[in-house]
């Protein structure tokens, strides 16, 4: 294949930032003067995608899934990101720390309690058994948060970082189609292509990013910090918590991200083993060690299931499952390349073993921690309580942790999490959105600006 030769370049790529801001400001200038009209509109166009194109979702993550599995057996998991002589930039726990932060951080705050809580009262399923309505919460929220999305993490950065390491393309997602496109990949086809990576990471980052600020508000209205939750304190969290990512992006990714990454990890696992030993712990690790085996048992039912045999669970199957799958898609340019531009020097088989099973691993445990112990408090503690509040998630964890002794301190140390998630995102995504409106790898601040002119137009 023939190398790529890059020039020195210092200013943002006007072909890609001029259509991308475009777009974006009109999309959030219209959602603001319409929103109504925006929200019906976009609506019908999920709806039409979800219910005719559900296949589409279900046969593109499988492939992702089956190659990079293949690709872990096969001779061609020694090939090295880089020279053969390169060697990993980053150690084995701040990497898959940076990772981690930049893939799930503030889904596993948010969803952590509401998701299986959500799945345990859905009307959905026929089960109304305790046993089978929690197993099968904690099986298709395991079915979420594992294997099938990393595999979209890990495909995207894989490409970018064996392009952009081994044959010295830029580090862009019109990189990875490089084989298909060849010298055209300068041209509008790549351009193009740049375009959908920029629009996908501003919307992906700034959706999950509202979780974390509207989570925040409600954990410092419960502390008493904050006298409600409304926009006006959000847009104050917004624009403090979009400042200090923009600090820490500066610092670059060897001290900003990773060590508030390696931080946040700590004081995850920390409130994980709180929750752990101060809940049903007996259960929780009967659940965990059930709950992997079910996994595994149902992996490939689980992922070719449409549900087309069972009408009544088809609404539930597109407002989740495929919501995922594409929400976990317009993450992927983003979270791809930020796990890429980490990753030099290491194997393509150490890459795709640690992107696919660690993450899933620790998420596995993670889930099983909060969602298994908010189910169980519920059946046995709350008669239903928790189960009421499914309709607002935004509070579900602090309520969960009022069940516990300690309560506020724990609450205090979630908000400092999602806190640190929201930052590590944030600034994770100044650093994309740089490096793609950047011909070059180098970071200027016009891209922060972008990102921080766009994320306040959005949240306004």
């Amino acid at each position: 294949m023939k190398k790529y030769k890059r020039g020195l370049s210092t200013s943002m790529d006007l072909s890609v930032t001029i259509p991308s801001l475009i777009f974006i400001l009109s999309v959030c200038l219209f959602s603001a003067i319409f929103p109504q009209a925006t929200e019906a509109t976009l609506s019908r166009i999920k709806e039409f995608v979800f219910v005719n194109l559900n296949w589409v979702y279900v046969w593109a993550i499988t492939i992702f899934v089956l190659f990079l599995l293949f690709l872990i057996f096969s001779k061609y998991g020694n090939i090295k990101l880089g020279p053969n002589d390169s060697t990993p930039e980053h150690s084995f726990f701040s990497w898959i720390a940076m990772l981690f932060a930049a893939g799930m951080g503030i889904g596993l705050m948010y969803f952590s309690v509401a998701e299986p809580m959500t799945h345990y009262t859905t009307t959905a399923f026929s089960e109304t058994d305790f046993q089978l309505r929690a197993k099968n919460a904690q099986l298709y929220t395991f079915f979420h948060y594992g294997i099938h999305a990393w595999a979209i993490y890990g495909l995207v950065g894989l490409c970018l970082a064996y392009f952009a390491f081994r044959y010295k393309l830029p580090l862009s997602l019109r990189s990875c189609l490089y084989p298909l496109l060849k010298d055209r990949m300068t041209g509008k086809w790549g351009t193009l292509i740049d375009v959908f990576a920029l629009c996908s990471t501003f919307f992906g980052i700034t959706t999950t990013l509202g979780f974390g600020v509207v989570q925040i508000n409600s954990g410092l209205q419960q502390l008493g910090i904050l006298p409600e939750t409304s926009f006006f304190y959000q847009m104050i969290l917004v624009s403090v918590l979009v400042s200090l990512s923009i600090i820490s992006a500066i610092s670059g990714v060897d001290k900003g991200i990773k060590l508030l990454s390696n931080t946040n990890i700590v004081a995850a696992i920390l409130l994980m083993l709180f929750v752990l030993f101060m809940g049903p712990t007996n259960y929780i690790i009967g659940a965990f060690t059930d709950g992997v085996g079910n996994y595994i048992n149902n992996f490939f039912a689980l992922t070719f299931d449409t549900h087309i045999y069972d009408e009544r669970a088809l609404p539930w199957f597109y407002n989740w499952t495929i919501l995922y799958w594409a929400w976990w898609i317009s993450w992927a340019p983003f979270v791809g390349l930020f796990i890429a531009k980490i990753s030099r020097g290491r194997t393509v088989r150490e890459f795709i073993g640690a992107v696919l099973l660690l993450p899933t691993f620790f998420i596995f445990i993670w889930m099983t921690v909060f969602g298994n112990s908010a189910i169980w408090i519920d059946a046995h503690i709350a008669k239903g309580a928790l189960g009421a509040l499914v309709s607002d998630p935004d509070s579900m964890m602090f309520q969960f942790l009022n069940y516990f002794p300690g309560s506020q301190i724990a609450s205090a140390l979630a908000i400092i999490i999602v806190i640190i998630f929201f930052v590590t995102s944030a600034d994770s995504g100044i650093l994309v959105m740089n490096t793609i409106l950047h011909e070059m790898r180098s970071i200027r601040p016009n891209g922060r600006l972008f990102f921080g002119v766009c994320c306040w137009l959005y949240w306004r």
